[in-house]
């Protein structure tokens, strides 16, 4: 069993002195499936902290859950902060978002621990900038749709659906996302006894296959693709 754990977009995250922002942290594992109760270690670099009353929460846009973490420690100087992980499954499934904070008098520079996110015994590094100024922060974007069996768009936008082999519907965004969404698709009515699957989600496309009694078949098919985008200009 091996765990996974990243920080996640922006990296590095940019923070002005003295100001306060969220970074997110992904996990999953190689193997069985973990359960819930796993520590996360989070040690920020020098000229960073937790701040006191900050927060730790668990994400999962696709299902509507954003639930801050009770069961947090903090060091005095909020430099390490630790808490107990949701059930970890073989891929990410949402990612923890943590309260940081510039001082007021760091230095301006480039900001890395190497050792800064450790899971068992895992470690990886956390990597951030503190600036004048710290860049627009991504937002959430969802894309859905609706496409029949000749890859015609029924409804929705930001998506075409280009042609490819028999029973694969390759969709691609207008705009890609900043990392990979999450999404979601079931067959149109009347394609009951097909089957489907989404498959090689990327931040600008994803395809979907779909067939019947085991044979590749262009079947129609709805589907919701939630995740980060850059922000407007």
């Amino acid at each position: 069993m091996a765990f996974h754990i990243t920080q996640g977009n922006p990296n590095p995250l940019t923070l002005a002195p003295g100001a306060n922002a969220s970074f997110t942290i992904e996990v999953f594992v190689d193997g069985l499936p973990v359960g819930p109760g796993e520590t996360i270690r989070v040690k920020l670099p020098q000229g960073l902290t937790f701040p006191p009353g900050g927060q730790v929460r668990y994400m999962k846009i696709d299902e509507g859950i954003n639930e801050q973490l009770m069961d947090v420690s903090r060091e005095l100087d909020g430099s390490l902060v630790r808490f107990k992980a949701k059930a970890i499954g073989n891929q990410p499934a949402g990612f923890y978002s943590v309260n940081v904070q510039a001082l007021p008098d760091a230095a301006a520079g480039p900001r890395t621990g190497p050792d800064g996110l450790v899971i068992g015994t895992t470690t990886a590094a956390l990597n951030f900038h503190i600036g004048a100024q710290q860049p627009p922060r991504p937002v959430e974007r969802r894309v859905h749709g609706t496409v029949d069996a000749n890859r015609n768009i029924i409804s929705g936008d930001g998506f075409v659906v280009k042609p490819g082999l028999t029973g694969v519907h390759r969709v691609v965004f207008t705009e890609a996302f900043v990392s990979p969404p999450t999404v979601l698709a079931t067959l149109r009515k009347g394609g009951e006894r097909g089957t489907l699957s989404v498959e090689s989600v990327d931040t600008g496309m994803f395809d979907v296959r779909t067939a019947t009694n085991g044979v590749w078949t262009s079947l129609g098919f709805s589907f919701m693709a939630v995740g980060l985008a850059a922000p407007n200009p």
